[in-house]
């Protein structure tokens, strides 16, 4: 009975922390207007998409790289996952650590991305750092909390932002 009171507290403590992330990511000023270069009112792009995030222009590199670095989070996600649940320290270790540290490609993107998203990245990258540091000593039931927190990132993230290619309208 106190696993599961554990377990709906863990919950509740979660959903709280993602509902306070996307709060925070949709009513920061920057994100109320467009990311890109000043453009003239003819060639004015939408701010936010129909479904109410707010719109990355980017062009083919860069939409690659973003889904490339998507997926490498969800399946170093699912990686840690499964290794927490059945205690493999070290692979909780080398997978956090293979995730910390970008590769340098996504600064154009940054440049020009709202102060929010970049704050998300950020923010996952120091969390997979920070996995990657308690992975040996850290009780599991703390890492998996942190690995909880760092998916709620990953949901706000999406829907705060869409990526738009950069030739649409």
């Amino acid at each position: 009975m106190s696993k599961i009171l554990s377990a709906t507290g863990l919950l509740a403590a979660g959903a709280a922390i993602g509902s306070a992330v996307v709060y925070i990511v949709l009513n920061e000023p920057e994100t109320q207007t467009a990311p890109q270069q000043a453009l003239s009112s003819e060639d004015a792009r939408p701010e936010r998409a129909d479904d109410g995030r707010v719109i990355l222009y980017l062009n083919q590199q860069e939409q690659a790289h973003i889904s490339a670095q998507m997926r490498a989070f969800l399946q170093g996600l699912q990686t840690l996952h499964e290794a927490a649940l059945s205690e493999d320290r070290p692979l909780i270790k080398a997978t956090a650590a293979s995730l910390r540290r970008g590769d340098g490609t996504g600064r154009t993107i940054q440049q020009k991305a709202p102060d929010g998203f970049r704050r998300i990245g950020q923010s996952l990258r120091q969390d997979f750092s920070a996995i990657s540091d308690m992975a040996m000593t850290a009780p599991l039931p703390e890492i998996q909390q942190s690995l909880n927190e760092t998916m709620y990132k990953c949901i706000a993230c999406h829907g705060s932002y869409a990526a738009v290619a950069a030739d649409a309208p």
